[in-house]
């Protein structure tokens, strides 16, 4: 049975999607997404190595990002390491929090940093126009990860059923000012 279904990213995004369940719904708004052909759409999100690409979400520790964004540099605890040993901690960083990501699917952990290794090799070359190569798949299930377990849309997200089989309106959200 096909049910009306909101979903809600607060203030920055919302829309009603018809489908059988939440999945369903999900597969919609993934699908949607990955349609973005602009430069800041999912697909580039993923395809950017860089700390303000997917990859930047691996670029930290227990103590925060590995890059101070008000000075663009290492913070105190990694400047003082030798290079070869802030290749070493960062490095072992980025894959744990890839496995992390991936936990369900290993082998996009896996693919995802052979294709950084890639890109890295190429990365000081004049001209450098490195794509990485992933499979629809990948995409899909990578799309789907970020838009449930990361801030995507800047706020919370969430899938709600419109239920209007005992009233002719349901509340989805009332702000209520507390005295």
């Amino acid at each position: 049975m096909t049910k009306l279904f909101a979903i809600n990213a607060g203030m920055s995004f919302f829309a009603v999607a018809k489908a059988e369940n939440e999945e369903e719904v999900l597969t919609i708004l993934v699908n949607r997404e990955l349609e973005e052909q602009e430069d800041f759409g999912i697909r580039a999100h993923i395809d950017d190595f860089s700390i303000e690409g997917l990859y930047g979400d691996f670029f930290r520790d227990e103590k925060g990002s590995f890059i101070e964004g008000h000075i663009l540099d290492y913070p105190r605890n990694i400047r003082k390491m030798s290079t070869k040993e802030r290749d070493t901690y960062i490095r072992s960083y980025v894959e744990k929090n890839a496995s992390a990501f991936w936990k369900d699917h290993p082998f996009y952990a896996d693919l995802y940093l052979h294709e950084v290794k890639k890109y890295k090799a190429v990365e000081k070359e004049v001209g450098n126009t490195f794509r990485p190569h992933f499979s629809e798949e990948f995409y899909f299930n990578t799309a789907k990860l970020i838009i449930t377990e990361t801030d995507w849309y800047g706020e919370d997200f969430q899938i709600i059923e419109i239920d209007l089989t005992d009233c002719n309106y349901q509340l989805i959200f009332e702000l209520t000012l507390e005295e």
